[in-house]
């Protein structure tokens, strides 16, 4: 027998472990519980009189394995956990694809087509005067002016149909956005948020959060999503 391990080891013969289950614990490289608990059985049963192990001994051997045996469950139970919320958070991914998010940002595409198709939005922590949007090109030109006059305190949006203020219908591409507010005669800059498609969705890994590649504003991680619409 391998190692050197006799047949008539008498510690081998109350145990009763044939070849296959040995030849299966030497290639997984470690033993079970009821392996464990049949080695001290056989441990108690063959000691020496004149040198008794201690009741101390037993229990700390017991107290190792259940620590291993414990750890083991564990990482096998946060294995299963992990491969569950990276499932969770595919299914939630795939579910985002397509849908407009609002995400703070001063920079969006004008997709082809006619109609409202450019869309943004500002917070008012107070009621205004007067509120106004400017839609900016690439080269910094004002191409168009939305007067939206007295709002009050919330959410205050927009849509643009792409057309400047002549009339005439835009190209495609980014545009800018800026945001003016009137707050007791004091005009004052605003944070603007657009809202626009996602066109994939990149998977944290190692911790990260995932991340939401949206069309004409660029990589978001999802805590940064104001508003998911459909």
């Amino acid at each position: 027998m391998a190692d050197g391990i006799s047949s008539n080891n008498p510690l081998i013969d109350q145990l009763g472990i044939d070849k296959k289950q040995k030849d299966a614990a030497k290639k997984s490289g470690s033993l079970g519980q009821e392996d464990f608990l049949k080695l001290m059985v056989a441990q108690m049963q063959n000691q020496s009189p004149l040198e008794p192990e201690s009741n101390g001994e037993f229990l700390g051997q017991m107290a190792q394995f259940s620590t291993v045996s414990g750890l083991d469950k564990m990482q096998q139970s946060l294995d299963t956990l992990t491969s569950s919320l990276v499932s969770n958070q595919a299914l939630e991914a795939s579910s985002l694809v397509g849908r407009f998010v609002r995400v703070a940002g001063d920079t969006s595409y004008l997709p082809e087509g006619e109609g409202d198709r450019f869309f943004g939005a500002v917070e008012l922590d107070r009621s205004t005067s007067n509120l106004k949007f400017e839609i900016v090109s690439g080269s910094g030109e004002i191409v168009k002016t939305i007067g939206m006059g007295q709002q009050s305190e919330g959410t205050a949006s927009f849509a643009w149909d792409g057309k400047n203020d002549q009339g005439e219908m835009m190209p495609v591409g980014n545009y800018n956005v800026r945001a003016v507010a009137n707050f007791g005669g004091e005009t004052t800059s605003l944070q603007t948020m657009v809202v626009a498609p996602v066109e994939s969705v990149t998977l944290g890994r190692n911790g990260e959060q995932m991340k939401l590649n949206i069309v004409g504003v660029g990589s978001r991680s999802i805590d940064s999503v104001r508003e998911i619409m459909s």
